[in-house]
């Protein structure tokens, strides 16, 4: 049977009039956010690591190392207290902090977004502080004070789980001081992980969201997809969208693996940029 040509066309999309920079979170903010957090952290692990060393060379704590006396009820009041203390200082912190940052990430991604519209042939472009922007915000504050107040409350429970291990574990390197002080020393470098997941997924997030605020009072309801190398194990599914255009709302940003979902910058540890586009 002889080959017939379709009479259906497809309508190729126009191709882009506009087109801005890619919108890229601010370093420098995410270095002040990480030392912010970081110095807090630092401040309570040493308080810890010397009430608990202080303890441990007091006259029962040596007596507790020499014999076999109760470990828990010579240390329980102690943690006890430090858990309280530390938990107010992070509380008051992260009502203070959490707010800070906000609203700098607020004015670095609405800086960044409205240069990039500009760079697309906007001419003057404009923010204002609609119900969107204003949730928006609001959602972030409520959220990073719970991430900040999260660090201390880890922190404790890993430090309390190290001291009660030093008189159970059959395992030598939990025993004693030693498995303390290794306890101590792991908890620092955990939560500096942590901090600086903390740190580059909330920043990444709120930008991803403002711009797209942003974006959309300005005329601009689409953008390029621009992946990021930056990752030693790139997502198939991100690199599979490099180039790509989309509608801010586009339900294909909401599909495939659930970690890759989302716009540039949302899912975790993702560097792809946005790039508005006018077509």
């Amino acid at each position: 049977m002889a080959f017939v040509a379709s009479k259906k066309r497809e309508r190729r999309a126009p191709e882009p009039v506009g087109r801005g920079s890619p919108i890229i979170p601010s370093a420098a903010l995410e270095s002040w956010y990480r030392k912010q957090l970081n110095g807090m952290v630092a401040s309570m692990i040493k308080e810890y690591k010397e009430t608990i060393t202080g303890e441990i060379k007091s006259e029962q704590g040596q007596r507790f190392y020499a014999t076999d006396a109760i470990f828990a009820d010579a240390f329980s009041g102690v943690l006890k207290s430090l858990q309280q203390r530390w938990g107010r200082i992070f509380e008051g912190f992260a009502a203070k902090l959490a707010p800070e940052y906000v609203e700098k990430v607020d004015g670095q991604a609405t800086s960044a977004t409205l240069n990039s519209l500009s760079v697309a042939g906007v001419k003057a472009p404009i923010a204002t502080y609609n119900a969107g922007v204003a949730n928006t915000l609001k959602a972030s504050v409520e959220y990073n004070h719970t991430l900040i107040t999260g660090l201390a409350a880890d922190i404790h429970e890993q430090v309390h789980s190290a001291v009660m291990l030093s008189l159970t574990s059959p395992n030598p390197e939990e025993q004693g001081t030693n498995g303390i002080k290794a306890a101590l020393k792991k908890a620092g470098i955990d939560s500096e992980k942590r901090v600086d997941l903390i740190v580059r997924d909330q920043t990444s997030k709120i930008y991803s969201a403002l711009s797209d605020e942003r974006m959309e009072q300005n005329g601009c309801t689409e953008f390029e997809w621009a992946h990021s190398s930056a990752g030693k194990v790139p997502r198939h599914t991100h690199v599979e969208k490099d180039g790509q255009i989309f509608k801010l709302n586009d339900p294909r940003l909401w599909e495939g693996p659930k970690g890759d979902q989302g716009p540039p910058g949302w899912a975790i540890n993702c560097r792809c940029r946005k790039i508005p586009i006018f077509r």
